[in-house]
C-alpha cells in the first residue's frame, strides 16, 4: 500500500528536511563594518569582508551547530521508517507525533540560535531568514496532512470491521 497519499506527504517531509540541511537558515550582513554572519545546519559562521575585493568574504570564526543537521536527519529517518509501517497505522500515527516533536525541536533550536546571534552581534541591520528556516515549517504541514490521512484510513478500517 505504498501508493497512498500519505506516502507522498511523508516523502515530501524527507525532501524538505534534506533541503533544510543543504540550504542556509539565516544570514546577517553589514557591509559598512564588513561583517557577515550565517547559520546553516552544520555551522554558525562569521565572515570579514576582504579589503581588496568588495565581494569576497573571509571566514574568521566558526562554531559547530551539527545538532541541527542531526535533528533533520532523524526526521528524515523517522518519516522513511513510517512509510514502510503502512500495515500498522497506529504505529504510523505515533511516528508522526514523534516527527512533529522533532520538527518543533529543529525550529526552536534554530530560532534560539538566531536570537542568540542577533543579541551577540548587536548591529543595527536585521538578519534575513533563508529557505532553510522555512522548509521545516513546510515539513510540519506535510506531517500534519500525512497524519490526517493515516487517521482517515484507520477510521475506515475500523468502520469496516464493525460491519462484519
Amino acid at each position: 500500500m505504498l501508493q497512498r497519499v500519505q506516502t507522498l506527504f511523508l516523502l515530501s517531509i524527507i525532501v524538505c528536511m534534506a533541503m533544510a540541511i543543504v540550504f542556509p537558515i539565516w544570514e546577517k550582513a553589514n557591509t559598512q563594518d564588513g561583517l557577515k554572519f550565517t547559520l546553516d545546519a552544520f555551522y554558525w559562521q562569521e565572515f570579514q569582508q576582504d579589503k581588496t575585493a568588495s565581494d569576497s568574504w573571509e571566514l574568521t570564526n566558526s562554531k559547530p551547530s551539527f545538532y541541527l543537521a542531526g535533528i533533520a536527519g532523524l526526521v528524515c529517518l523517522v518519516a522513511l521508517y513510517s512509510i514502510f509501517q503502512f500495515k500498522k497505522r497506529i504505529t504510523q500515527i505515533k511516528l508522526g507525533a514523534l516527527n512533529a516533536f522533532l520538527l518543533m525541536a529543529f525550529i526552536a533550536t534554530a530560532t534560539y540560535l538566531i536570537y542568540k546571534g542577533e543579541n551577540e552581534i548587536g548591529m543595527d541591520v536585521r538578519g534575513a531568514f533563508k529557505p532553510g528556516y522555512f522548509l521545516p515549517l513546510g515539513a510540519m504541514i506535510f506531517n500534519s496532512l500525512a497524519n490526517r490521512f493515516i487517521k482517515k484510513d484507520e477510521n475506515l478500517v475500523r468502520s469496516v470491521d464493525r460491519i462484519r
